[in-house]
């Protein structure tokens, strides 16, 4: 986890889901996870735009962990009913 998601406090919301998608062992789980813990980073992101209150270190932890739900995602590989190697983001 990169340092500054570390340093963001525990009882927000989107640090909760990003965690959640993060140590998910179950990869036909994670598509899902990864699409709420990116819901809910956008919403953060728009709650601080509208209060006002843009807290740097915040907004570079929600960055950073968009960044590696991104990476997460696209390292997700799953044989289709074919047997072809497929990506899960096609419905993203």
């Amino acid at each position: 986890m990169s340092s500054r998601i570390s340093f963001a406090p525990d009882h927000l919301e989107w640090k909760k889901a990003y965690l959640a998608a993060v140590l998910e062992k179950d990869h036909r789980r994670l598509p899902g996870l990864i699409r709420e813990a990116r819901q809910k980073l956008s919403e953060r992101l728009r709650e601080l735009w509208l209060v006002g209150e843009v807290p740097c270190e915040e907004i570079t932890a929600i960055d950073d962990a968009f960044y590696l739900l991104e990476a997460l995602l696209n390292s997700l590989l799953y044989r289709d009913e074919t047997g072809a190697w497929t990506r899960w983001d096609q419905d993203f």
